[in-house]
């Protein structure tokens, strides 16, 4: 009954962790000799340094908590990062160019979940926690979730630098179906305006800024003769894998040619672009 607060404080805390965390380890362990060595010797006079004991064990926890909290939240700095990151002038770009078919939309998709993913929280107290194991602002729980190798800020930093790479790849897909005979025949079906925009940024090798309507909707009728194909990874890895592995070169490259076979049967080839997300 005298040790009940530490213990049940210290049972809730070992749930919120992960049980491959370093203190997880060693709070079963000290509970375990406290258990044996007070059940063997049912001496009173033991239990001031048991308590002692625990305190420790809850003041270790506290400091890992906040460790990992601090890892997986963003503070305030970051957090207005984040909120300008949502405005930015490139993810306006990308959100606009993702309603041409072609587009690997998908990229997109897998970034805002990824930015949607971290979480901010830059309330937290010590004694807040002393009070209870679980962050009361976020509810954080270490072992509901994944930090990965990277906190939370240099994850929204690596975001960053990743709208830079989508945009650039995007701008270079554009420009790679423009430049397909099909669809510069195209183009001289488009209103002068529009196929005037399309060869500047033929030229340019760079997207108009701002990013106009007008310009997507040039792009989307000069590219409207294509048909995308979307294609999973993990469909290109099972029809690698059909048939078993390890394999030689030819039998490989005959699944890969039988797998595109597959997917443009009944399809004009030349017209034909595949979107691998």
């Amino acid at each position: 009954g005298d040790l009940s607060p530490w213990a049940n404080y210290l049972a809730q805390a070992e749930l919120a962790l992960p049980a491959d965390n370093a203190w997880v380890t060693t709070a079963r362990d000290a509970r375990a000799k406290l258990v044996s060595d007070f059940a063997a010797h049912r001496d009173l006079t033991k239990v001031p340094a048991m308590r002692q004991a625990l305190e420790k064990l809850k003041k270790d926890y506290i400091a890992a908590y906040i460790g990992l909290h601090t890892k997986a939240r963003l503070g305030v700095s970051e957090d207005k990062a984040k909120a300008g990151l949502t405005k930015d002038v490139r993810l306006v770009s990308l959100n606009r160019l993702a309603t041409i078919d072609l587009m690997p939309s998908g990229q997109l998709t897998e970034f805002q979940d990824r930015m949607a993913g971290l979480k901010s929280c830059y309330q937290l107290t010590e004694g807040e926690l002393a009070t209870s194991p679980v962050c009361p602002h976020c509810q954080f729980r270490p072992v509901n979730e994944t930090l990965g190798f990277a906190s939370a800020a240099n994850q929204l930093s690596t975001l960053d630098s990743k709208l830079d790479e989508l945009l650039a790849g995007w701008t270079q897909t554009l420009l790679d179906n423009l430049d397909d005979p099909i669809i510069q025949g195209n183009l001289e079906l488009l209103k002068a305006a529009d196929h005037k925009q399309i060869e500047t940024f033929i030229a340019s090798k760079s997207l108009p800024e701002p990013l106009t309507a007008e310009f997507i909707a040039a792009v989307r009728d000069a590219l409207s003769g294509l048909t995308k194909e979307i294609v999973k990874v993990a469909d290109i890895q099972a029809a690698l894998l059909a048939g078993g592995s390890p394999t030689t070169p030819d039998e490989l490259k005959a699944r890969f040619d039988k797998f595109i076979a597959e997917r443009t049967r009944g399809k004009d080839a030349s017209k034909l672009r595949f979107i691998v997300e």
